[in-house]
């Protein structure tokens, strides 16, 4: 609880309440305080109002989401209230989940010195401020690239690298780890302590906690609309179970008669003159649980959308029967409808699934605790991954294809959504940046796409599996009740 203000607090938020309209408060009295070169990390379950948090201190509730806001917000000592955005823009930096959303341009290296070109004015200062980002998050080869080929890994890289160009003392980052494999894992951490040895306040919101828990002062659970701090909590509970492990991986054992519903031969892809893929080879059965793993820009979302038909191979042939649904890294291109409501409508009666699709469709969104008549576009990421499985499902599709669904989820919604992917009766291929997929028993074969080329895994090295992550992140989030 904050009594005083400090005078070395760059944030400050004292009995924070906020509510989207037409909704119920989100944030029930939080209170906040930032101190200057403090990272801190903000945790709590999918919809818990993390992004909205975020929203409030910077504005952006009220100015573009037209919320309610009650409390006070402090930023370097003054009121929110008496910044221009344009003056916020420059001592705020702020980065959300979807990287794509923050490109002016359609080329990377564009993008970026245009960007610092507005920030400082000066072309000199543009091109210095770039090559100094460009050097601490090593995107040098990205910069002559469209930012739609980037991976998601990648554009995110780009974008956080682009929040520090005005050089602001506040950063305020919503999932950075989203969509990284462990290189760019590596990566945000080295920037993370250039940061502190510049004195940047760092406030990070994010699911994905076990590599970056060492890197933060503070941890703070979001719960029923307040913040408590878990700091202790959180490395009691992590460093039990740091021990690595080796497992060795049993395929499950199916029918080799059965139908094949999707396969690849030979398949090779190129962007323009750059090789992506070279003699790639898949079969995938009635029934089968196919997990790819790689890292970000090795190709993954290229195979996907040709497996899906979204791309037309370079060179191979790409057979499917039945019927197959691509849910896309980047989730808000699976949504075409203004409401939930018409979405159910929509993927049940184009696949002819009948009226009873639509009433198990409904009921199933209300489950989950969600309008069934909201835009599926105000929903947090997380929910909007949630409801794309749902609606997959819900399609009778013979195969889902999905491309890094773990975004915005908690460790037990992974591993609840794991589960229930592995339980399905129909085949799934899904595609991974991160292998404690792995670690949950049921996949029938376990795919590295790496080098242009997929092989398989037989043994996998992990420091946790997704058990025990997901055990940690509920204990975590349960120490924060009062």
């Amino acid at each position: 609880m904050i009594t005083e203000s400090s005078a070395d607090s760059v944030i400050e938020a004292r009995n924070l309440w906020f509510k989207y309209p037409r909704g119920d408060w989100v944030l029930r009295g939080v209170d906040l305080e930032v101190k200057r070169g403090e990272h801190v990390l903000v945790v709590g379950e999918t919809g818990s109002g993390k992004t909205t948090l975020l929203r409030a201190l910077t504005g952006l509730g009220v100015l573009v989401y037209g919320g309610e806001v009650k409390g006070s917000i402090r930023i370097l000592g003054r009121d929110l209230s008496e910044y221009t955005t344009s003056e916020l823009s420059r001592i705020v930096g702020v980065v959300g989940q979807n990287p794509y959303a923050y490109f002016s341009d359609l080329h990377v290296g564009e993008d970026l010195y245009n960007y610092a070109l507005r920030i400082h004015g000066d072309s000199t200062r543009a091109v210095r401020a770039v090559r100094k980002v460009v050097e601490a998050f090593s995107l040098h080869s990205l910069l002559d690239r469209y930012f739609f080929e980037l991976s998601g890994g990648e554009a995110k890289r780009v974008v956080v690298a682009k929040a520090l160009i005005s050089d602001p003392p506040v950063l305020l980052v919503d999932e950075p780890l989203m969509w990284l494999d462990e290189q760019g894992v590596g990566e945000v951490m080295s920037v993370l302590e250039v940061l502190r040895r510049l004195g940047k306040s760092v406030f990070v919101f994010e699911h994905r906690i076990a590599p970056i828990l060492d890197y933060f002062d503070r941890v703070l659970v979001i719960r029923a609309g307040v913040l408590r701090e878990v700091t202790g909590s959180a490395r009691r509970l992590l460093v039990k179970r740091r021990s690595l492990l080796n497992e060795e991986r049993s395929e499950r054992v199916l029918d080799s008669e059965r139908e094949v519903v999707l396969g690849a031969s030979d398949l090779y892809y190129y962007y323009g003159s750059k090789l992506v893929l070279r003699g790639v080879n898949v079969t995938v059965r009635s029934g089968d649980k196919v997990l790819i793993y790689g890292a970000n820009g090795s190709g993954k979302t290229t195979l996907l959308k040709l497996l899906a038909g979204y791309l037309k191979p370079t060179r191979g042939r790409v057979e499917r029967r039945g019927d197959a649904v691509y849910i896309p890294q980047n989730i808000i291109l699976f949504y075409t409808e203004e409401s939930l409501r018409r979405e159910v409508e929509e993927i049940c009666r184009s696949r002819r699934r009948g009226p009873r699709c639509i009433e198990e469709g409904l009921k199933s969104v209300k489950n989950a605790g969600i309008d069934p008549d909201a835009s599926p576009f105000s929903l947090s990421h997380g929910q909007m991954v949630k409801l794309a499985v749902l609606l997959a499902i819900l399609s009778g599709a013979t195969t889902l294809l999905l491309d890094e669904p773990f975004s915005g989820l908690t460790y037990a919604d992974r591993l609840r959504l794991v589960k229930e992917l592995i339980g399905l009766d129909r085949a799934v291929v899904l595609a991974s940046s991160w292998l404690e997929p792995a670690t949950v028993s049921g996949w029938t074969t376990v795919l590295k796409l790496e080098d242009h080329t997929l092989t398989r895994v037989d043994s996998i090295n992990y420091a946790y599996s997704l058990e025990e992550l997901a055990e940690f992140y509920t204990k975590l989030v349960g120490s924060a009740s009062a």
